[in-house]
């Protein structure tokens, strides 16, 4: 928004303030507000952003902010809703959260806790009493500015932030209207804040875009609000739920439609508090939905809610607005907060930004299927950071999941994430309904293997999500009793169990089959600990070397440094850069020995196996050795070396496999 047209409206108040509280993520800005002002922009209605996650990170301290909004106690603990519960609930006395939620999640004795989580306790005990204050500052704040309408964006841990200052703004000023919008107030979520807070005037169901101009005209005219569709009201509340079926507002179809967002406001405010060494990273969307939920939903995901329809913006819209942003915030990180990178882009959208050469941090959340000029491509474009939904090294369980890709593909693409210079985020996730234990075994076999790839940021049991298939449909697909985890007791201690239970968004559940988790993959974090110790320290290369190459292996489990390929063996190896069958593979050998038996290619291929230099599903195999370029930077390193083993004569001979080929 314009400044002369607050100015505008200076004397007689501002009509509208859009809040995000604590505990939004403190490195963003937020998108959702930025774009719901910049809807408003061919209307005569003042607006103003305030992120309040900024002035309270400033009083707490950014690394504790960071630790609630974004650590392990974050979703299944709700700490950050817990630490605003005694101001919106006050007379409950609900300290005990610390010993039944945080201890009891961390240690079945607590004497035995580390120093770490018993700093973290006492922090978060301390700042509970910080929080009256904050929200007495904050109501200051936003009266001073007499809005007609506040608003409110509510994602993970920022609903009973929202709710305790939305609380107080009324009582100071009841003809203040409060509006309340974002994933914790989908569906049941949304009407139940309707039902339980008569001060939420108005709550929005889904996307807000298209309804919202819309919303605050009939707000600010004083007309019903009751028929607009995804509004949720106390007098439309009675109608809404009928048959458990709940409307949301209308989605944005046409994407290249939207606003571009603008964040002046977050970057005055960071700066006014002295903030201006806390990177940022700004916000960049290009789709909604996701095109593989859409035909295939993973059975844990619960993104998206009844929005999975995917819909994305021109590549030339999209190459135009990252343009923007980037010269608005030189330097500066951008992340996508796409559900998934749409596959056209790679034809439209990233050859246009790889003709641009800029100098980019941007991340994109992709599938893990990518093939290799395609993560080329994204190197190129300087999408160097990636989220691919790996999930897990089991192809059967994947299947469980609906990921519709295989532990061999899986592994592929953190080898060629390594080639290109991208940075993968990505998670094992277990405890699926229906797993064979078994394979959590043969995966713990694996991951020493793959000691010089990027290791998971986590591994944990699968949490069941608000509006996933397993939550949906729990007996179907394997659980019953779901539940909200046990912290939305201490958050919401005056409701109703079925109102904590239309509040949730995450849950815990029993398994039909009463299998023991923990017991069957207790050997994966202890295998992905040792990974993430041994990581830097390991690297397995491909060095070109004559017409030869070499396999040079700095793993911890590797057993000869240097291994010598030439002929069959080399363009073997070599075809397995990529996930190769039989079949294929077979054709290769012709060309050195003409028709062969697979079964005797496929014990050829077994050798590599052997040597720990490839992995295999049934006759499909993948080299994990990375192939080091001519300009890599570690090339530079590897001649250098080459050099000197020459002149001691240390090149070893050709390693000669297992002759499993007759002469």
């Amino acid at each position: 928004m314009s400044q002369h047209r607050s100015d505008r409206h200076e004397g007689n108040g501002i009509d509208l303030v859009l809040i995000s509280m604590p505990f939004g993520i403190l490195n963003h800005p937020s998108i959702a507000l930025s774009l719901l002002s910049g809807s408003l922009s061919s209307m005569q209605v003042s607006s103003k952003i305030i992120h309040f996650t900024l002035p309270f990170a400033e009083m707490i301290g950014p690394s504790l902010y960071k630790s609630i909004a974004l650590g392990r106690h974050s979703t299944i603990d709700q700490v950050g809703e817990w630490i605003f519960s005694k101001a919106f609930f006050p007379g409950y006395n609900t300290d005990d959260y610390i010993d039944n939620v945080i201890l009891e999640n961390n240690s079945p004795n607590p004497p035995d806790l580390t120093h770490e989580v018993k700093e973290f306790c006492r922090s978060i005990l301390e700042l509970r009493d910080k929080v009256d204050g904050f929200l007495a500052w904050c109501l200051e704040e936003v009266m001073k500015l007499r809005p007609r309408v506040v608003g409110f964006t509510s994602v993970f841990q920022q609903q009973v932030a929202s709710l305790a200052l939305a609380q107080r703004i009324k009582q100071h000023n009841p003809d203040v209207s409060i509006i309340l919008g974002g994933a914790n107030c989908e569906g049941v979520m949304g009407a139940e804040v309707i039902r339980q807070f008569p001060f939420i005037d108005a709550v929005v169901s889904g996307e807000g875009d298209i309804v919202f101009p819309e919303l605050i005209s009939r707000i600010l005219e004083h007309k019903s609000l009751s028929d607009l569709a995804g509004v949720y009201t106390s007098n439309n509340i009675g109608f809404i739920g009928v048959n458990n079926i709940y409307l949301n507002a209308t989605s944005v179809r046409d994407m290249d439609s939207l606003p571009v967002p603008n964040y002046e406001e977050y970057f005055a405010q960071k700066s006014s508090l002295g903030l201006d060494d806390l990177e940022s990273i700004i916000p960049f969307e290009t789709s909604r939905g996701c095109w593989w939920g859409a035909k295939n939903h993973c059975t844990f995901c619960g993104l998206n809610g009844i929005t999975m329809n995917f819909r994305s913006k021109t590549g030339s819209r999209a190459l135009d607005e990252l343009l923007h942003l980037a010269n608005n915030h030189p330097g500066q990180p951008i992340a996508a907060v796409d559900n998934i990178l749409d596959t056209k882009y790679f034809r439209t959208f990233i050859p246009a930004l790889i003709e641009h050469n800029l100098d980019l941090k941007l991340f994109y959340e992709v599938k893990a299927n990518l093939k290799k000029h395609e993560l080329q491509l994204l190197s190129e474009a300087g999408i160097t950071k990636i989220q691919p939904g790996i999930e897990s090294l089991s192809t059967s369980i994947l299947q469980g999941m609906r990921k519709g890709i295989k532990f061999l593909q899986n592994i592929q693409l953190l080898k060629w994430c390594k080639e290109f210079g991208i940075e993968p985020s990505w998670n094992i996730l277990w405890g699926f309904p229906g797993e064979d234990p078994e394979e959590y075994r043969v995966m713990a076999s694996v991951l020493p293997l793959l000691a010089h790839f990027t290791p998971p940021i986590t591994a944990g049991a699968v949490r069941l999500d608000r509006f996933s298939p397993l939550y949906v449909q729990g007996e179907q697909n394997g659980v019953m009793n779901i539940r909200p985890y046990p912290a939305y007791s201490y958050v919401y201690p005056a409701l109703s169990d079925e109102s904590r239970a239309n509040l949730a968004y995450y849950f815990t559940y029993d398994y039909v089959d009463e299998r023991n988790v923990a017991e069957y993959t207790k050997c994966i974090p202890t295998s992905v600990d040792e990974w993430k110790q041994i990581h830097f320290k390991s690297d397995l290369y491909i060095v070109p070397y004559g017409s030869d190459i070499l396999l040079w292996d700095l793993r911890p489990i590797a057993e000869t440094m240097i291994i010598r390929l030439g002929g069959l063996e080399k363009d073997l190896y070599l075809a397995c850069d990529a996930v190769q069958g039989i079949t294929e593979l077979a054709k290769v050998s012709e060309l050195h020995l003409g028709p062969i038996v697979k079964d005797q290619i496929k014990m050829l291929m077994m050798s590599f196996v052997d040597l720990k230099m490839m992995l295999n599903e049934g006759d499909s195999f993948l080299s994990l050795a990375v192939l080091l370029h001519q300009d890599a930077p570690k090339m530079v390193e590897f001649q250098d070396i080459l050099r000197i083993l020459e002149m001691l004569n240390r090149i070893p001979d050709y390693y000669l496999l297992e002759k499993v080929i007759p002469s």
